[in-house]
C-alpha cells in the first residue's frame, strides 16, 4: 500500500485498493452492476412484448359465437331472427367438443338468422365458415327470380345511411346454377351481388369448409377501393318460390386475419 493510499485510509476508515488489481475489481463490480440494471430496464420491454404477442394470438380470429342456447323464441342467443314467409323451423346441433351449429329447415318459407358486428376487413378480410346441406330444393336457381331458392346462404351486409341501400354480398349453395356463378341479387332497392360456392348434390350431407377474402370479394363485386366495415353477418334458408322444402347447417363462422 502507498503512502498516499494510507493517509486515505486513515482519513476514512476504509481500505482503498491499491495497484492493477484493485481497479480491476471496482471495475468488475461496476460491469455487474451495469449488466443487472440494463436488464431491469430490458424487462418492462419484453414483458410488453410477450403481451403484445399472446394479445394479437388471441384477436387472430373473430367468432361469431353459436353458444347452445335458444331464447324464449326458439332463436339462439346472440342471434336475430329475421322471417320473410312462412314458419320457420331452427334447432342446434351439438359436436363432441363443446361446438354447436345452427340448422335451418324450410318447408316453403323463407327466413334467417343474423349478428351485428362492428368488422373492420382491413384487418379481419376472411370469413371463413362450415355448412352442411341435407336437402336442397329442386328447381331453386339463383339465375330466375322465380325460382330463387336455395338451401344455404350466407350474407355480409355493409351499413348505409338508409338499411335498405346497404351493399350486400351473398354466398350461396344453390341446386342448378354452376359453381363460380356471380349474379345480381333480384331485390330492386338493396344492391345485392351473388356468388355460387356450391350446387347441387354431389357433396350433400357433408360438411364443406368455406373461406372467402370479403375484403377482395367487395372490390371486385362493386367496383370500391377502400371498403367500409361489415354490420351484419346472416345465415338464410327458403323455398317459398318453388313451393318446396330444403335443410342446412351453419357452423364455425369466424373473421380471420389474412395469411
Amino acid at each position: 500500500m502507498t503512502g498516499g493510499n494510507r493517509e486515505e485510509e486513515a482519513k476514512t476508515g476504509m481500505t482503498v485498493p491499491s495497484g492493477r488489481s484493485g481497479f480491476g475489481a471496482l471495475r468488475s463490480r461496476h460491469q455487474r452492476w451495469v449488466t443487472i440494471l440494463g436488464l431491469a430496464a430490458l424487462m418492462p420491454v419484453l414483458v410488453l412484448i410477450t403481451v403484445t404477442a399472446i394479445t394479437f394470438a388471441q384477436s387472430a380470429q373473430v367468432p361469431l359465437v353459436i353458444d347452445g342456447k335458444l331464447n324464449g323464441d326458439g332463436v339462439p342467443v346472440g342471434w336475430e331472427l329475421e322471417a320473410f314467409h312462412g314458419n320457420r323451423q331452427i334447432k342446434l346441433e351439438a359436436f363432441q367438443n363443446g361446438r354447436f351449429g345452427i340448422r335451418l329447415v324450410s318447408e316453403g318459407s323463407s327466413f334467417g338468422l343474423y349478428k351485428t358486428v362492428d368488422m373492420d376487413l382491413n384487418e379481419f378480410p376472411i370469413l371463413s365458415w362450415k355448412w352442411k346441406v341435407d336437402r336442397l330444393p329442386p328447381a331453386g336457381d339463383i339465375r330466375e327470380k322465380s325460382k330463387d331458392d336455395q338451401a344455404a346462404q350466407v350474407y355480409i351486409a355493409f351499413p348505409a345511411m338508409l338499411r335498405f341501400r346497404s351493399p350486400t354480398i351473398g354466398y350461396l349453395w344453390d341446386s342448378n346454377a354452376p359453381v363460380g356463378t356471380i349474379a345480381d341479387g333480384h331485390s330492386t332497392v338493396t344492391p345485392i351481388k351473388i356468388i355460387v360456392l356450391q350446387s347441387g348434390k354431389q357433396r350433400l350431407g357433408e360438411w364443406v369448409q368455406e373461406r372467402r377474402n370479403v375484403a377482395e370479394d367487395y372490390r371486385r363485386l362493386f367496383g370500391k377501393d377502400s371498403v367500409p366495415k361489415v354490420g351484419r353477418v346472416a345465415i338464410w334458408i327458403n323455398t317459398q318460390h318453388t313451393k318446396s322444402s330444403a335443410e342446412a347447417t351453419f357452423a364455425d363462422l369466424q373473421f380471420l386475419h389474412a395469411k
